[in-house]
């Protein structure tokens, strides 16, 4: 059994049809590795990762509300105005990261 394979499913066939199988499991392996070395260092260091990444309630709230206008925009920009997906994602994007700037630049000091 590929772990690899198992854990990666299409990155992993991604890696064997561009590099040979060989290749492609070593690079897989040195992937999850990879992954698994990443997620063991955020669980030893998540003080530091919460608070270097302003992890607070309303930090949550925000990335929660900029990714459902996100959503709704894209169904919006896809749906009823017939954009092709590149129009739409583009579009989505782009005003979610104009309504980000806003939130971050407009809010007032805290108290």
């Amino acid at each position: 059994m590929n772990l690899a394979q198992s854990f990666l499913g299409p990155l992993y066939n991604l890696y064997v049809s561009a590099l040979g199988q060989t290749v492609g499991m070593l690079v897989g392996y040195v992937t999850l590795v990879g992954i698994v070395a990443l997620v063991w260092w955020i669980m030893a260091n998540r003080n530091e990762v919460i608070s270097g990444l302003d992890l607070r309630v309303a930090t949550i709230g925000n990335m929660i509300f900029l990714t459902l206008i996100g959503v709704v925009l894209y169904v919006v920009m896809s749906g009823t105005f017939e954009f092709p997906f590149i129009g739409a994602i583009s579009m989505a994007i782009s005003s979610v990261l104009f309504m980000h700037w806003c939130m971050t630049n407009f809010e007032g000091e805290p108290i």
